[in-house]
């Protein structure tokens, strides 16, 4: 029997989502009338949002202005002499964009096709007239999501990533004639502390329904400090969680847009954004750029591509100290410069900042030496003691620092590790290679002082693993210890890079010589990234390069003939090395190692004793050689 024509034929959206008793009536069921939900039903056309809808938002937004601003009624700390403080003094906030009229929806062309012309003309730019989707009103509308939010947040990614004002928040600065941009921010926020995403991302996702929105706000012209931060957010994400190429190309837009706003040193004086008016602005607009700074450079380590984002000014300031800037303390702010000695104590942020001016400094000299196809052994191991220091230093903070230093500083340190691997990385290896990514031979020997360099990096990159397990074991303490899984949001995936290059260093070593102590501390590493996939699913990828570097000998069963012969499964007569067969019905992997064969008589009797089944999830690998060797046959 059909629905009546008053009611639809299924609970809406927020009743079956909250699992609660749907009445099912058109246009709105009356449990979302009376607690002032967004009421929609699937099959339904989804309007833009009306009016009403926004205005409702807003409302939620002003209830937690109200709400944070309650604890900060006395609080005018972040208002320079001779400013009035509190939020409602702010009639006029300091917008990102000076708005011309509501509704317009017309970029101004000449800003990027005649800048003169744009001055002299003295345009403004129009306030777009964006819609925040019906899924994104879904999210944020619901009674106390922004509010469960931000705690979390603050509590776990802000502690690594301090790039949102939490003063500007608790004031309401932040929240004054809010948009479809700090739509999007908060948006941002809650995909960060939301679990890792399934391995297929659906169209449903949150991730999905966030970069819809970012794509909506860029059709629509939206050009705004909490536009880009959301944005930063979201590359933080997809590098967090191995998105790519999503990542890569989310970090360059954040390049431009940055360059948009005026962000970058060097950029002409006709800023975009409004006055500022506060020193925690100034401070929340500076780390916006170096957010970008450390993003650019941490996700170019693994793929070895070049960086984009420019250098620093050597006047550029680094960030300053966080716990001061969070609560707006300007009385305790220190500035220091990018090119401050190492030994001064700056803060965890600037810390991270300064290992990422490594990473580019690694990435000028790995240019420079393959152009001149000559190793300088003096800069290689300048460099190399340079970044060491500065790790000593790092190892002093953090061993007397708390919890939630450590936690902070733990990025730091490994970027910094990051960036020795990478300088030193073609060093180790006993033969000469070439400038050219994977692990090309050279074919010259090595001379003398190669191959000193050769012994110095092999030594400290075994030296840094070390540390790095050490810190692998001592997370995995601190996550056992804490009751609480919010830890694993707060310790930083920009650490996984370096904890991965360990786990490859002690592969190496096991592979080499079989030592026993890298087989246990790659099996600690390897417990340390499995516990932080549960959270960052980068983690998981990780380990899944690791198990191709560990594909080897161990994981099959051996077997010696003197040739291949054709009764043996029907394998053909051909007589190769080593030839890989799966039994049809065990499904075991045997090596046939062909003992005729020079050199494999020497280490024949080290191979056999190398029995094991091989793995379930090596068997899409063993079924592709079956076929291969079929085909050969």
């Amino acid at each position: 029997m059909d629905a009546p024509a008053h009611k639809a034929a299924q609970a809406c959206v927020s009743c079956r989502t909250k699992k609660r008793k749907c009445d099912k009536l058109l246009p709105e069921c009356s449990l979302c009338v009376r607690t002032c939900r967004t009421c929609h039903y699937t099959g339904t056309p989804r309007l833009p949002p009306t009016a009403d809808e926004f205005a409702a938002l807003q409302e939620r937004f002003a209830e937690l202005e109200d709400r944070l601003h309650t604890s900060s009624e006395h609080t005018d700390s972040v208002s320079g002499p001779g400013s009035v403080s509190g939020a409602g003094s702010f009639a006029t906030e300091t917008s990102a964009i000076t708005w011309l009229s509501k509704g317009s929806t017309g970029f101004p062309s000449a800003l990027f096709l005649d800048l003169d012309c744009y001055k002299w003309s003295n345009m403004q730019l129009p306030r777009p007239a964006v819609n925040i989707p019906m899924e994104v009103l879904e999210i944020l509308a619901q009674q106390n999501t922004v509010l469960e939010t931000l705690p979390l947040y603050f509590g776990t990614i802000h502690r690594w990533m301090p790039i949102v004002s939490k003063k500007r928040l608790e004031l309401g600065i932040s929240l004054q004639n809010s948009g479809p941009d700090l739509a999007m921010l908060f948006l941002s926020m809650k995909l960060n502390i939301s679990p890792p995403p399934a391995e297929d991302i659906g169209a449903k996702s949150l991730y999905s329904t966030a970069k819809s929105f970012l794509a909506t706000l860029e059709a629509g012209g939206v050009v705004s400090l909490a536009y880009l931060q959301a944005m930063i957010l979201v590359a933080v994400y997809e590098y967090s969680h191995s998105i790519y190429p999503a990542a890569w190309m989310t970090v360059g837009a954040c390049t431009r847009l940055a360059e948009l706003l005026g962000l970058s040193s060097g950029t002409d004086s006709m800023k975009i954004m409004g006055r500022i008016t506060t020193w925690t602005e100034v401070e929340e607009r500076r780390r916006a750029w170096w957010a970008i700074y450390v993003l650019d450079r941490v996700i170019s380590v693994g793929s070895r591509r070049r960086i984009f984002f420019p250098e620093p000014a050597n006047d550029h300031i680094l960030p300053v100290d966080d716990e001061a800037w969070d609560s707006g303390n300007v009385t305790n702010i220190v500035q220091h410069s990018c090119t401050v000695p190492l030994s001064t104590h700056v803060s965890s942020f600037a810390r991270l900042c300064q290992s990422a001016m490594f990473i580019s400094r690694v990435v000028a000299y790995r240019s420079r030496a393959q152009a001149a196809l000559v190793l300088d052994i003096s800069a290689v191991t300048s460099l190399t003691e340079e970044i060491c220091s500065f790790g000593s230093i790092l190892t002093d903070e953090t061993t007397s620092s708390t919890l939630e230093g450590y936690l902070r500083l733990l990025p730091a340190q490994c970027l910094a590790w990051s960036a020795l691997f990478m300088l030193l990385d073609s060093y180790c290896c006993p033969e000469k290679l070439s400038d050219e990514p994977g692990y090309t031979l050279s074919g010259d020997a090595k001379g003398p002082a190669e191959l000193a360099t050769q012994v110095r990096a092999t030594l400290v990159v075994r030296n840094i693993s070390d540390q790095a397990h050490e810190h692998a074991k001592k997370l995995m303490d601190i996550i056992s210890t804490t009751l609480s899984m919010d830890i694993l949001g707060s310790a930083s995936p920009f650490s996984l890079d370096a904890l991965y290059c360990s786990m490859v260093t002690f592969q190496w070593i096991y592979r080499e010589g079989g030592e026993d102590l890298a087989r246990t501390q790659l099996a600690d590493m390897e417990a340390c990234m499995g516990k932080l996939g549960e959270r960052w699913r980068l983690a998981s990828e990780y380990l899944v390069l690791n198990e191709l570097w560990d594909k080897d000998i161990s994981k099959y069963n051996f077997k010696v003939v003197e040739s291949i012969q054709p009764e043996v499964d029907g394998i053909s007569s051909y007589i190769p090395v080593v030839h890989e067969h799966i039994d049809s019905k065990s499904r075991k992997s045997t090596l046939y190692v062909n003992v005729n064969t020079e050199p494999l008589r020497d280490i024949l009797p080290e191979v056999i004793e190398n029995v094991k089944t091989i793995e379930q999830d090596h068997l899409d690998h063993i079924n592709q050689a079956e076929t291969t060797a079929g085909g050969v046959g």
